[in-house]
């Protein structure tokens, strides 16, 4: 006599362990997908401040190369062409347009609601119109529009260094006293970072050097920069 053969098929507890192992590799493909998405996110927002950090030091070096040399043009306002403040960059640079004769234009960096913004005026060879645009610089009205170089900005602070033998000078001519010399307001001997806020008119003018501080949001490190400041 044949013996029935006995269809043989998967018990009730088998496929509940084989549905909970699905279930966990799932869960597990779910998160490993899940921090590749959220590292993807965090690299690509880095990468973004990498890259506007290098397109707003770039462009700061290209303003602060062309900053006008006082000394060449002793009629400008103030007899300055830089005016450092901790969060606020004021410069009156050089234009050369082709086909057009050399100009001036005044240049501002400050930072606002965490962002850093740069503007730049029209370019003029009239003095009288340039000091107007340096007051407009000075108060910039509510409509002012203004390119944004850097967002999530923490802090930034301007620096201004001086000639290291207009400082020098000063220094030797108050010699005689001390106290003087040391104190607030004074202009710092050597090359020390000054304020040109608090400098008189004659180390204004020597101001050569300018460092940046910059800290973004979420980050406790500071990045400085250092440009060197004078054109023709």
């Amino acid at each position: 006599m044949r013996c029935k053969m006995k269809s043989q098929g998967f018990t009730l507890i088998e496929l509940l362990v084989a549905i909970s192992i699905l279930a966990i590799v799932a869960v597990l493909g779910w998160r490993g997908l899940d921090s590749i998405v959220r590292s993807r996110e965090v690299l690509t927002a880095e990468l973004e401040q990498t890259r506007g950090l290098q397109l707003t030091f770039a462009q700061l070096q290209s303003d602060c190369a062309q900053n006008v040399n006082p000394f060449n043009y002793p009629n400008l306002p103030e007899g300055r062409s830089s005016w450092i403040e901790p969060q606020r960059l004021i410069l009156i640079r050089n234009v050369f347009s082709d086909d057009q004769a050399p100009a001036m234009q005044v240049v501002t960096y400050r930072l606002q609601n965490s962002t850093i913004t740069r503007f730049e005026s029209i370019s003029t060879r009239d003095l009288t119109v340039l000091t107007q645009l340096l007051a407009q610089a000075r108060n910039p009205p509510d409509q002012q529009v203004e390119i944004v170089m850097q967002k999530k900005v923490q802090s930034v602070e301007f620096t201004g260094y001086p000639d290291s033998s207009v400082a020098a000078n000063s220094t030797t001519s108050t010699a005689g006293n001390t106290n003087s010399t040391n104190s607030p307001g004074n202009p710092a001997p050597g090359n020390q970072p000054v304020n040109n806020g608090v400098q008189n008119v004659n180390q204004a003018n020597a101001t050569t050097g300018l460092q940046v501080s910059l800290q973004l949001q979420n980050n406790d490190k500071n990045m400085l920069k250092i440009f060197i400041l004078g054109g023709a």
